[in-house]
């Protein structure tokens, strides 16, 4: 902003500085004061309304031009006088408009405001609890197989629902539990250092792990029982395994109990018996009767298949049954096992036992222990 009036200033003789001073008095005196104050708004007023002042404000770098009386010369008049002042008008900014921040959450009684970490997406409705479990499987797979395995076990959702989120499972599955990849935030799985002289038998004897040696080869992905070094790290199970048979959707979910929550780790087709043969309830493996390439006698024919028969209908894998309810205590004979007619599964054709297709069952007779594995067949 230029102040012309001070630019254009000379020294002054003595007889005009007194002249100053003598207009400076009157100015001073309150009557004075007020005439010009009454002025200066009429002409204030009168420019505004003729447009000049929206003509001098039109441009954001407008020079804003003052006419003022002349008091006596200061200090700041004299450093004025060195050059022109000009004051810049800055363009009006776009306002921005930020989020309220969230308001940190007080504890009680130690007088200091803590701000609450973000809590894990929740969902209320079924619906919603598998529509984020699906969402989450590819960023966060195991809070994923956390919510499809409480939607699954509810016991409430739609065959297409429950299939949906049984295909879901097995693929986390095949992702992160069927690898010897450990995550330290997968509640399921410990880390097992190889010492000296260790075998898996060995192994899974030492650290009380409830399944067979062959579930950790396969996890670990080794050769053989003896493909393993001294100080190599292995991914073991923690907890039990158990399996849930839906009838109704002829699947098999199997479960793992590490304590503290119950996880469907993968889930499998099955084949019941016909007639509805297949009973209900509770069961647990039978002590002994975890055969691997079993011989076989048909109940009713009496039909003997040996363990090298290539028809012996129970394929290579047989887990006998026991009922552990009062209604089925006294069922016998019925069992878990593999079939030489993949296109039996799905459909009620045996005998009363439960079919897998022969992978499957492989699975299913390594992960299920006597007698702490249950069976429950609903």
């Amino acid at each position: 902003m230029s102040l012309p009036s001070q630019s254009s200033r000379t020294p002054s003789s003595s007889a005009s500085r007194a002249a100053g001073a003598r207009r400076f008095r009157v100015l001073r005196n309150p009557m004075t004061l007020s005439v010009i104050g009454a002025v200066g708004v009429v002409s204030v007023w009168w420019t505004l309304r003729e447009g000049g002042a929206n003509t001098a404000l039109a441009s954001p770098n407008a020079e804003l031009q003052f006419i003022t009386t002349s008091p006596p010369r200061t200090a700041l008049e004299e450093t004025l006088d060195q050059g022109p002042v000009t004051l810049q008008v800055a363009p009006a900014s776009t306002p921005t408009t930020e989020p309220p921040a969230p308001a940190p959450a007080t504890r009680p009684g130690n007088g200091f405001a803590t701000t609450t970490p973000p809590s894990a997406p929740t969902a209320t409705s079924l619906d919603a609890q598998l529509k984020l479990g699906h969402d989450l499987a590819a960023t966060n797979p195991i809070e994923a197989r956390r919510i499809l395995s409480s939607a699954l076990l509810s016991g409430q959702l739609a065959s297409a629902d429950a299939r949906t989120a049984a295909d879901t499972l097995n693929a986390i599955t095949e992702q992160i539990f069927f690898t010897p990849v450990y995550n330290v935030n997968d509640t399921l799985f410990t880390q097992y250092t190889v010492q000296s002289g260790d075998a898996l038998s060995k192994i899974v004897r030492k650290q009380k792990v409830a399944c067979d040696w062959r579930l950790v080869k396969r996890i670990n992905n080794l050769k053989s029982e003896s493909a393993i070094r001294e100080g190599q790290r292995l991914k073991l199970p923690r907890g039990t395994f158990h399996a849930r048979i839906s009838k109704r959707d002829y699947r098999l979910d199997l479960i793992l109990d590490n304590g503290t929550e119950r996880t469907v780790v993968a889930c499998f087709p099955v084949g019941l018996g016909s007639a509805n043969g297949t009973p209900l309830g509770n069961f647990r493996v039978r002590p002994n009767s975890k055969l691997v390439n079993p011989e076989w006698t048909h109940p009713v024919s009496g039909e003997h298949f040996t363990a090298e028969d290539p028809k012996n209908p129970i394929g290579e894998h047989w887990l006998g049954l026991e009922g552990v309810d009062a209604t089925n205590r006294d069922f016998l004979g019925y069992g878990i096992h593999g079939t030489v007619d993949p296109s039996s599964i799905g459909q009620d054709k045996s005998l009363g036992c439960v079919r897998l297709l022969d992978t499957d069952v492989a699975i299913v007779w390594e992960c299920l222990s006597e007698p702490n594995s249950i069976i429950e067949i609903k």
